[in-house]
């Protein structure tokens, strides 16, 4: 390099020489830096196109998930409307005779087990009875001492009858027995409900 230094011609062939050098250098560096700068976007492009379809994915099952649930949801809803049909003309008959049983002799005879099942539910020794329109003209004096004879409890008769269609209400203070047409059956088709659509499966071919 001293040797060189007087030259200038050959100064500047060095310096050429080594920017040319360098040059190459920065070049290649450059080359490399751009093909790593490269890798990495590739690389980032397939974590976002993996994760593009893995969301796809997720989004699809909980698509399915909806509505296979949908559709097991009206599924049910088939099967139940197909259950209760039957079940509710079978419940309608049943409130018809109970109406009509209200016109019929044997009614006194309803109210009398209305009555002295309240007794012996409540265990008090007097009960003030409220019945339909009907039944509470049915309790006459006379027909409620005999009443009280057998089950050895007093009763009376309200001053006005109770507001339902059937059957009676049965009072000893704040203790009260609901013997009405209406409580009783709706009772009844809650508890027998599913035992009626088990008997109506098993007879269904």
């Amino acid at each position: 390099m001293a040797a060189i230094l007087g030259d200038p011609e050959a100064l500047a062939a060095e310096v050429s020489r080594r920017a040319h050098h360098r040059a190459v250098e920065t070049a290649e560096e450059a080359g490399r830096r751009a093909a790593a700068i490269l890798e990495d976007a590739k690389q980032e492009t397939e974590t976002i196109r993996r994760q593009s379809a893995e969301e796809a994915q997720r989004q699809l099952a909980a698509l399915l998930r909806r509505n296979a649930a949908h559709a097991e949801l009206e599924s049910k809803r088939h099967v139940i409307v197909l259950r209760e049909a039957p079940i509710d003309r079978i419940w309608r008959a049943a409130e018809e005779k109970l109406r009509d049983l209200v016109q019929q002799p044997v009614y006194l005879d309803i109210l009398k087990l209305c009555a002295l099942r309240a007794a012996r539910e409540l265990g008090v020794s007097e009960l003030v009875l409220a019945a339909d329109l009907v039944g509470h003209q049915l309790l006459s004096p006379e027909t409620l001492e005999q009443w009280s004879k057998e089950a050895g409890v007093l009763f009376h008769r309200a001053p006005e009858p109770a507001a339902v269609w059937g059957g009676l209400l049965a009072t000893s203070g704040r203790l009260r027995y609901d013997a009405t047409f209406p409580t009783q059956f709706g009772l009844a088709q809650a508890t027998l409900r599913e035992r009626v659509f088990q008997i109506l499966s098993r007879e269904t071919p």
